[in-house]
């Protein structure tokens, strides 16, 4: 496939994936005016992987950001934090960007703009066997334009939806590592379970094949709370619900490791108390099959 081409596989209905928000306002905590510096990691990418001068990379990222918010207001992308390349920060990225590397294959599912994807290039990993895949195909392409790198990527893109009884099934058993990057969260815990299904189906059957990721969580008991971004009842997973969650998956055993950190993003100016102020963690979590 033609890099710049989007693989259409099944049209996502059913789950409205903009919760009934159609317009994009700007009035709402989780959009930010500027970003007042461009965080360190994204400015190396910009500059060195895409080939864009610092003097030009702030505008570039607005112009980018206000088409994608015309299309879905979603925080990640109102706060900037697309600009995190959130699995690097993960503890499993050294062993995912070695195996990359090796030739093991990659899905970046709840992809966006494919950022994380940039990043792994970025870092010497071969794009032939990633996969990024999105509901939304204008942020596809948008990541396109993001970077900059438009007929040189390798990765291939996909628009669908992770319920469907045949998402992916022409990449199923032949996938290594899968990435959820502010994934789970969105979803109850029984939509996970089927989540988790459809992993366990595209997942190599062999021990190794892993899952990593992060999400919003809490260090009380996980659970389902409403919080004004999108109206969306996010889903605070804690370190027993994650292990509970996996212990659903089936098919063999997982090791499940996971970490809390605070709930941040180096480009935000204006704090999380929408989303729950200090009380709020971030989980990262690796889901190993042994």
């Amino acid at each position: 496939m033609a890099a710049a081409e989007v693989s259409q596989t099944v049209d996502p209905k059913s789950v409205d994936w903009t919760n009934g928000m159609k317009k994009a306002p700007r009035d709402v905590a989780w959009y930010q005016n500027t970003l007042n510096r461009v965080p360190d990691i994204a400015q190396q990418i910009f500059r060195e992987y895409s080939g864009i001068p610092d003097d030009k990379v702030l505008d570039h990222i607005h112009r980018i950001r206000d088409q994608a918010w015309e299309i879905l207001p979603y925080p990640c992308i109102g706060v900037f934090r697309f600009l995190d390349f959130p699995a690097c920060l993960s503890p499993a990225y050294p062993e995912v960007l070695s195996r990359v590397t090796a030739g093991e294959t990659f899905l970046d599912l709840g992809c966006c703009f494919g950022q994380d994807i940039r990043k792994l290039s970025y870092d010497g990993a071969p794009t032939d066997n990633i996969l990024g895949v999105d509901t939304e195909p204008r942020f596809l392409e948008l990541g396109y334009d993001l970077f900059d790198d438009r007929g040189r990527l390798k990765a291939r893109f996909y628009t669908g939806d992770v319920f469907a009884e045949d998402f992916l099934i022409e990449h199923r058993g032949k996938i290594d590592i899968i990435f959820l990057g502010s994934f789970l969260h969105l979803f109850s815990f029984e939509q996970q379970k089927a989540i988790v299904a459809q992993l366990v189906k595209l997942l190599r059957p062999r021990e190794g094949s892993l899952v990593f990721g992060r999400h919003m969580a809490t260090e009380e008991k996980g659970g389902t709370l409403r919080r004004n971004a999108l109206g969306w009842d996010l889903y605070h997973h804690s370190p027993d619900t994650i292990i509970r969650l996996w212990d659903t998956a089936g098919e063999g055993k997982w090791d499940v490791e996971s970490t809390l950190v605070p709930y941040a993003s180096e480009g935000w100016d204006n704090g999380v108390n929408w989303q729950g102020g200090s009380d709020v963690r971030q989980q990262y979590f690796s889901a190993r099959r042994l």
